[in-house]
């Protein structure tokens, strides 16, 4: 018997005139453990100064948080590239909400040791700790000794020619830099001398490619496992990733899109960067689709997970995956084992997107779910 179960899920913001319709099909598998995360994509304000360097604005009425509550979220990480969209007073904003509504959020603080120190939730007996951090956004947002704001995390890129031809697609390298990983480790450390388990969230990826992991993304978890941490949580991609393993704990590298709500991309994101994510991405890029008018997203994007992780003292963590489908609606539903075609569809898609980035955990229908395992 687990000690607790922690449901996970992706992105998400709710821009709709009824946010609770979002969670209309999976608010059952939000309530029904222990404690419920995600990750908190957006501005919920008023009338704010965007920042300078926000490339979409990403922003929503402040009264919409209470869904996330009455849906059944209790942490949510802010430590993204969208949080700073409309400046610190958009960010400030965002943060009251949550913790108004009863949320804990995680990789934000009043200065950068408070941004990386870890949250910590009891449930009956148990303590667990979260670290949140992001690499990806614009550093206006990150927290420094003297300014609040979120976690962030720098890495260092690398382009080569690997095949001698100039015009070529380059072979990129990315790592952390030595002050980055020494205050990974140094979070996670914190993080495991205060908590039974400790729960790392990473705003990470390259986003819109199927299956394609970053090289630093290896390298961040495992750091954080080798100092602590029990699970690794990623997103930012907007498409679902592969799960791995570390010490047989478990790194899963994308939840994708959740109950996530951008309608008029086109409208809300500067041109260019529209242009560019189908320049770069091509049909994966991010532009309005017939259909769906709230996820701009390729068809692949809309499978997406509730994840069931297990954690039971001395043992390392399950992993448990609820299929979903984000409908025409924007809204996630699970799909179910008796809907063998699209049940089969969303299994070989596990399947593909695992193979290609080169993870080979082992991927077993067991009931209604599907769980991941170490190979």
């Amino acid at each position: 018997m687990d000690d607790l179960t922690l449901v996970a899920v992706g992105d998400v913001f709710l821009n709709r005139d009824d946010p609770d319709e979002s969670f209309a099909h999976v608010a059952p598998l939000l309530q029904a453990d222990n404690l419920t995360f995600g990750n908190s994509e957006g501005t919920y304000a008023t009338a704010p100064q965007a920042d300078d360097d926000m490339m979409a604005a990403i922003l929503a009425a402040p009264g919409n948080i209470a869904a996330l509550a009455r849906a059944g979220f209790d942490v949510m990480s802010v430590a993204n590239n969208h949080i700073n969209d409309w400046g610190r007073a958009g960010m400030r904003s965002t943060l009251e909400g949550l913790r108004q509504a009863g949320i804990r959020p995680v990789g934000f603080g009043r200065d950068v040791d408070e941004a990386f120190a870890p949250t910590c939730v009891t449930v009956g007996d148990r303590r667990i700790a979260f670290v949140a951090a992001s690499m990806i956004g614009s550093w206006n947002a990150a927290a420094q000794a003297d300014r609040d704001g979120v976690a962030m995390l720098e890495v260092a890129t690398q382009y080569h020619d690997l095949h001698r031809q100039p015009g070529s697609p380059p072979h990129v390298r990315s790592q952390l830099t030595e002050a980055a990983a020494a205050r990974v480790a140094r979070s996670f450390q914190a993080a495991a001398r205060q908590a039974d388990f400790v729960v790392g969230s990473f705003h990470w990826g390259v986003h819109c490619f199927p299956a394609m992991l970053a090289e630093y993304e290896g390298q961040l978890a495992r750091l954080a496992i080798d100092h602590g941490a029990d699970v690794i949580l990623g997103h930012h991609q907007h498409i679902l990733k592969g799960v791995d393993f570390h010490q047989g704990k478990p790194i899963l590298h994308g939840l994708g899109n959740f109950a996530f709500d951008l309608p008029g991309i086109e409208q809300i994101a500067k041109p260019r960067a529209v242009r560019e994510t189908i320049e770069i991405h091509g049909e994966y890029g991010i532009f309005s689709r017939d259909g769906y008018p709230t996820v701009p997203f390729h068809e692949e994007s809309r499978m997406t997970v509730v994840a069931h992780i297990g954690l039971k003292q001395g043992q390392v963590p399950s992993v448990a995956l609820t299929p979903c489908l984000i409908n025409q609606q924007g809204q996630p539903v699970p799909i179910r084992p008796a809907e063998e075609a699209a049940w089969a569809r969303f299994i070989v898609y596990l399947r593909r997107i695992h193979w290609l980035a080169d993870l080979h955990p082992r991927i077993e229908a067991r009931g209604d779910r599907i769980a991941i395992l170490p190979a």
